[in-house]
């Protein structure tokens, strides 16, 4: 074992990083009227750039319609469908990422809407990514130059992206949006719970993960709790919480000295087999498999 040196200790160092990005599913595609993209859910952030037509999307039976420089960002495990609903038809681009960084994945879920606002200051840096990404499409070179820059304009994307939570979360702060300021209140309440819960993970606190628990503490009504947050964020308080728990699992299952039972209890299930289960329906893969394709 080498022994740090007493001048090396004296010095800034910059951090340590372990995160992961994937990044897959890059298109861009001109389609006809009428044509639909299925249903899917998919456990990472997708987002489409509107460059002409009109495009409908379909979130849990509501309808939302999209036009020229229009941005959408869908939720992880957000069930979804696309469809051009333009007779002159539509173009659109399209690409997904996953971050396995709890972090920065609870901003983006907390203050990146599904419509990204056009005022928002960092809009025009996404824009600027998204334009980037279509160049190197039509260029159609993949060496592995292309590759790296693909790489950094992903690490630009999710930088504005941040960016753009930042500025959001100072509106909100500043809003008298009722619907928006009670939403907000709900996930972050939600957030903290799980961080308390995720301090001491013991029968005791397991009131800490309760959906009515949360809605009493706000003095709201569950019914009231689920309208209210769908309203902001189109999925409900469960899913949302069903996010944070597969954040937290996938940045617990790449340090080795866990157990994937102590990872279960420590994200609030009290089966090993329950967790395992559901994390298969949230990545595709079993934890084990996670945890083998995702070494440090």
């Amino acid at each position: 074992m080498n022994i740090t040196p007493d001048w090396l200790k004296s010095l800034v160092h910059t951090p340590n990083i372990y995160t992961n990005i994937k990044l897959f599913g890059g298109h861009q595609q001109t389609v006809p009227y009428l044509w639909k993209a299925e249903r899917e859910t998919h456990f990472a952030f997708e987002i489409n750039y509107v460059l002409s037509g009109t495009q409908r999307t379909i979130l849990n039976g509501t309808s939302y319609d999209f036009t020229v420089g229009d941005l959408i960002l869908i939720f992880p495990g957000l069930a979804h469908e696309n469809q051009c609903i333009s007779k002159e038809g539509m173009t659109y681009f399209c690409i997904h990422f996953d971050i396995d960084d709890p972090i920065i994945q609870q901003k983006l879920l907390m203050y990146c809407p599904l419509f990204l606002n056009k005022n928002n200051q960092a809009y025009p840096q996404l824009l600027a990514v998204l334009e980037s990404y279509i160049e190197i499409l039509n260029v159609g070179n993949f060496d592995l130059k292309e590759k790296l820059n693909i790489q950094r304009l992903m690490i630009e994307l999710i930088i504005h992206l941040l960016d753009y939570a930042e500025h959001a979360e100072q509106n909100v702060k500043k809003s008298n949006n009722a619907t928006l300021l009670l939403a907000t209140e709900i996930a972050a309440s939600l957030q903290e719970n799980f961080r308390q819960f995720r301090k001491a993970p013991i029968d005791a606190n397991r009131g800490y993960l309760s959906l009515h628990q949360i809605a009493e503490s706000l003095g709201i009504s569950e019914s009231t709790m689920l309208k209210e947050f769908k309203k902001v964020y189109s999925v409900s308080p469960k899913h949302y919480l069903d996010q944070l728990r597969y954040n937290e699992a996938k940045a617990l299952l790449i340090q080795p000295s866990l157990s994937i039972s102590d990872i279960s209890d420590v994200i609030g299930y009290q089966n090993v087999s329950h967790f395992s289960r559901q994390f298969k329906n949230w990545s595709g893969q079993s934890p084990k498999q996670y945890r083998q394709e995702n070494k440090i």
